[in-house]
Parts: C-alpha cells; sequence; structure tokens
C-alpha cells in the first residue's frame, strides 16, 4: 500500500492545500470573561495539527506550505465579535482562521452591536438608553475596551501557541487589522405573543438614522481609545519578548474604510504606538 511521503511532492503539497483551505464550522460562543485559557479554548485550531507530530519531514513540508500561504498574502484570520445591549458580556464567532503563523496578513474583525436585548430570565428588565450609552461610549467598561483587551489577549495567546512549536520563535506579525463596525439590530417583536414576553426572536436591522447616530458613537470611542495609547521608543523595540506588532490598524464602517494607524505594539498587555526618533 502507497504511504504519503511515498507520493510525489506535488501531490501531498495539493493535500496540503486542502487541508489549508477547509472551511471553519462557524460556533457561536459567549465570553464573560476575557483571559488566555478562555481565548485558548475558543481558537478554531483545526484537526490537521496532528499531522505536524507524524516526522519531520512531513512537519517541515507543511511549515513551508503555511510560508506560502503567507507570501501570498492568503494567511488572512476573520472572526464576528457581538455586544449585547444589556448584556455584560459579548459573543464571538470564527469565520476563517487557516493555520499559525508568525506573520498574519490580515485580521478582519466585524463588530455588531445588538440593541434591545435584555437578560436571559429577567423579562421585567429592559435596558434602558443609559445603558445603551455606557456600552458605546469612551468609558472603562465601553465595547472598545473590551474589544483592545481580547484582541491583547488573543495576539498574545497566537504566540504561546507558536513558542510551543518553535523555541525559537520571537515575533507575530500581522500585517493589517480591520475593526469594521456592522449593521446594528433590534429584535422584531410581536405583540400580544403569550409565550414568548419579548417577542419573536427574529432580528432586523435599525433604522438608517439611529445606525448612523450609534455608528458615530462608536467611531469616537475607538478613535479616542486608540488616540489614548501611549508612545513606544522604536529603539527599544527588540529588548520586547515577544515582539508582537499590528502593521496597519484600519477603521471602517460596512466595510468602509474611514481611518488608520500605523505600527502599533503590544508591551506587556498594553498597545502602543511606535514612535520612531527624528535622528534614525
Amino acid at each position: 500500500m502507497t504511504g504519503f511521503l511515498d507520493l510525489p511532492l506535488e501531490l501531498r503539497n495539493y493535500v496540503y492545500d486542502l487541508l489549508l483551505h477547509e472551511a471553519l464550522k462557524p460556533s457561536f460562543r459567549g465570553v464573560m470573561v476575557v483571559s488566555e485559557a478562555y481565548v485558548k479554548r475558543d481558537l478554531p485550531l483545526k484537526s490537521y495539527r496532528g499531522l505536524l507530530l507524524v516526522c519531520r519531514q512531513l512537519h517541515q513540508e507543511f511549515k513551508t506550505a503555511i510560508q506560502h500561504f503567507a507570501a501570498s498574502k492568503q494567511l488572512n484570520y476573520e472572526m464576528d465579535i457581538t455586544f449585547s445591549h444589556g448584556r455584560p458580556y459579548f459573543s464571538l464567532t470564527w469565520k476563517r482562521f487557516i493555520a499559525l503563523s508568525p506573520i498574519v496578513n490580515q485580521l478582519l474583525i466585524n463588530v455588531d452591536l445588538r440593541i434591545q436585548e435584555p437578560l436571559s430570565g429577567a423579562s421585567e428588565h429592559m435596558p434602558n438608553d443609559q445603558e445603551l450609552a455606557l456600552l458605546i461610549e469612551d468609558r472603562p467598561k465601553s465595547f472598545a475596551v473590551q474589544l483592545f483587551d481580547y484582541i491583547a489577549i488573543l495576539l498574545k495567546s497566537l504566540f504561546d501557541l507558536l513558542l510551543a512549536g518553535n523555541p525559537n520563535a520571537s515575533i507575530l506579525y500581522t500585517e493589517s487589522m480591520t475593526l469594521n463596525l456592522r449593521m446594528p439590530t433590534r429584535l422584531l417583536t410581536s405583540r400580544g405573543s403569550h409565550h414568548n414576553p419579548h417577542g419573536c426572536s427574529r432580528r432586523i436591522p435599525v433604522d438608517k438614522s439611529e445606525a448612523a447616530k450609534l455608528w458615530g458613537t462608536m467611531r469616537n470611542t475607538l478613535q479616542a481609545t486608540s488616540k489614548d495609547f501611549q508612545a513606544f521608543e522604536a529603539r527599544k523595540c527588540e529588548e520586547l519578548f515577544p515582539r508582537i506588532q499590528i502593521g496597519c490598524l484600519r477603521f471602517a464602517t460596512e466595510d468602509r474604510i474611514w481611518g488608520e494607524g500605523h505600527n502599533l505594539i503590544l508591551a506587556e498587555r498594553d498597545f502602543m504606538w511606535l514612535k520612531y526618533d527624528s535622528a534614525f
């Protein structure tokens, strides 16, 4: 019987390509505590990781296939993060996660906002406008702070997994990260329903004028949070371990870019903008 290593390299590369293109099965998870253990648990690591442990040759060939993906700008991650009005946590769904790599071409994070989302089991509690403002304004518990905290722990977790497979790893570089605000939605309620006090579970987009107002507040929150990041001396960058860097941070609304910043570094658990000395 022909073994896998007996096949021509071209066929083995074809198998690697199929495995890397394997689609994810969406898994909707609630996030109540942002910690490294929970972030790692939610990563959609694919079953092919066992292939890396078979032998050194397969390990090297598969790593080379991943490098080719990165070189051809195909190594992209995508996830949905949903913030629910009236709930003290958010939820996430991974949409695309090809492979672990020290270079990520694109990290796309779609941000959804659900309004009129009461706490489960508390039918008398319908969130008010003040609670919604707390979620989307620039405050310690706002969605922007939670979002950047999660991203920081996500990148640190990815690096730790890389380090476990390669003790010489020292860098995780994301070429571009986009935070994409999507259309807020609300519950479509049916009055007179005796079985469900909140009506049916179907969600519909909010009114365009309301969406514009919400988007404006969310944009201001993201801008204020990112502007508050401190400066980090570029000359000290090599001293960081691990060195986790984002080349370009983009902000978008419905896939339309409206702002960007460059060279973001993760020092400990805080994001900082790289500061270059003019004397360099």
